[in-house]
């Protein structure tokens, strides 16, 4: 069943074809899509190093077991929380009580 007559035929591709078959477009697409890759993995690594750089910089004892849950965070997450945990507890009111505990 028709229900307008037509004649219409296509014997051409749309102009953009050429282009999105162009070896020249489709490097384009790879080396646009690690850039980006590259940039997502690098924003990302900035976000897992922050506890590091932070127990650095306020000189805390255990920068160096922070260091270390960070980058075992990158393989088992919940390392990572623990060295955000580990920032942001006060370390002298932890041993205040543990010391008031014991007595």
């Amino acid at each position: 069943m028709k229900i307008h007559p037509t004649d219409l035929v296509y014997d051409q591709l749309p102009s953009i074809y050429k282009l999105l078959e162009s070896t020249g477009f489709m490097w384009f697409v790879v080396v646009i899509t690690i850039a980006i890759a590259v940039w997502v993995l690098n924003k990302l690594w900035y976000i897992h190093s922050i506890p590091k750089h932070l127990a650095k910089e306020k000189g805390l004892a255990q920068a160096k077991l922070i260091f270390w849950l960070c980058i075992l965070g990158l393989f088992y997450k919940p390392l990572w929380v623990l060295a955000v945990l580990a920032i942001v507890t006060d370390w002298d009111k932890v041993q205040q009580w543990f010391k008031g505990a014991v007595s």
